[in-house]
């Protein structure tokens, strides 16, 4: 409980170096479009390209369509770079197609999964499809809330096997004369299945075979699957309050089990601010990884022809019984500041904290926007929070605006790199000036 104080409130202090997505979806009002484009100079691992290009958000009612039509031209000889426009170029341009908003009775989004998350987040929790600019996929989401009863889905590739799963819930007491009860009325339980179809991600041990230069599996327990049940019960429900309380369990098939007991808390301040609050007590068995798939998962699920051999699988493996905290602050004014910050960590695991960071100020300061994220894996101590390594993923945008509807300014990303079926860190800065259009 101490460390997750001691992020929380690194999290208020530190808020300007934090993550969101690769392409963070800007803070528009729904219905609202923007188109942004411009030119500049991009540095992919010291190599420098120019760059040009439109990233399109449209709305047509609830209809959202968003798009990527970068070019980036070698400045050594000219040509265009050839990784973004292969192996599915339409990956890269199509970067979503939805239907509403996340939590509308009805939500559906193609193209990149940025944050995904199914239920409480327990099994699921800020999934990215989408490990790497140049390895892009298209996934999908689908929610229907239909008052008495509804369900989640999520689709993490359709070009390969890969993490798929829902949640269906009840409300029990919404088939009764109680549903217009006070508290009891929102009373949900629910049951989450999620699986993973690669054929690697029970890989649990393999040894490198110096003659075909390849893993030789030695232990595979089958295609990784979590199955759970969770209920949800309103405790408050007053003006600009709304607390609830939850409970989790969750058992990945092979392995172990676990379990988590939560509150989630919104405040909202007459429409001008929203604050959020998650804070969760878990109860983690032998084998048995909380938020399991979350955004370093596909980096994670398989390393191939690595010396020593490194899997998810693998370190679920290894787990023992502890207990750990999770706790999550989300603070938004109008549409004009947003800080996101969460931290998970776990008593007996030195390497188990996961720390994820967010925050956007597009006009707090006059003439000036700012946009940025940070998520790391493996937190060991307060120390080791802001470095850059293979364990952290980083986005970050610093712009000045002379016209309203004109940006100069620089993106830098610590992002990853496809390379002979595993990943390496790849560096992107992008010195830019930019055109955004809002209607």
């Amino acid at each position: 409980m101490k460390i997750l104080l001691t992020m929380c409130f690194a999290i208020v202090m530190l808020s300007p170096i934090a993550f969101a997505q690769q392409y963070p979806q800007p803070m528009l009002l729904p219905g609202q479009s923007q188109i942004s484009g411009g030119l500049g100079i991009s540095w992919i691992n010291g190599t420098p390209y120019y760059m040009i290009g439109v990233m399109p958000d449209l709305s047509f009612g609830k209809l959202g369509v968003g798009l990527n039509l970068t070019l980036n031209i070698s400045a050594t000889d000219g040509t265009i770079r050839k990784v973004d426009w292969s192996n599915g170029a339409y990956r890269k341009i199509i970067r979503y197609v939805s239907w509403g908003q996340r939590h509308d009775p009805v939500y559906a989004r193609v193209g990149q999964l940025d944050m995904a998350t199914i239920g409480h987040g327990f099994i699921v929790y800020d999934y990215n499809n989408s490990a790497s600019f140049d390895d892009r996929t298209i996934g999908a989401e689908l929610n229907l809330d239909f008052t008495k009863f509804g369900f989640e889905t999520m689709y993490g590739n359709f070009q390969t096997p890969g993490l798929m799963g829902g949640r269906a819930y009840v409300r029990p007491l919404k088939f009764t004369q109680l549903a217009s009860v006070p508290i009891i009325g929102g009373f949900e339980l629910g049951a989450t299945y999620v699986t993973d179809q690669n054929p690697y991600s029970g890989v649990v041990n393999a040894s490198y075979n110096q003659i075909t230069q390849r893993d030789s599996v030695i232990t595979n327990k089958g295609k990784i699957a979590e199955f759970g049940f969770d209920a949800g019960l309103p405790l408050l429900r007053i003006p600009f309050v709304d607390v609830d309380l939850y409970y989790d369990y969750a058992k990945i098939v092979n392995f172990g089990s676990g379990s988590a007991v939560g509150l989630l808390a919104d405040f909202n301040g007459l429409g001008l601010a929203k604050v959020s609050l998650k804070v969760e007590r878990q109860f983690i068995g032998d084998k048995f990884i909380p938020e399991y798939f979350n955004q370093f998962y596909e980096l994670d699920r398989y390393t191939p022809n690595a010396k020593p051999f490194i899997s998810k699988a693998q370190l679920l493996d290894s787990m023992k019984a502890s207990s750990g905290w999770y706790g999550q602050i989300m603070v938004a004014v109008l549409q004009n500041f947003q800080i996101v910050g969460g931290y998970r960590g776990i008593a007996d695991d030195p390497q188990g904290g996961l720390l994820h960071l967010e925050t956007r100020f597009p006009s707090v300061v006059p003439m000036i926007t700012f946009s940025a994220g940070y998520d790391r894996r493996g937190v060991q101590n307060f120390g080791d929070v802001f470095k850059l390594d293979n364990r952290s993923l980083l986005y970050a945008f610093f712009g000045y605006k002379p016209y309203p509807f004109m940006t100069v300014g620089f993106n830098y990303y610590w992002t990853f790199i496809p390379e002979n079926g595993t990943y390496s860190v790849q560096r992107r800065v992008e010195p830019r000036v930019m055109f955004n259009f809002s209607f």
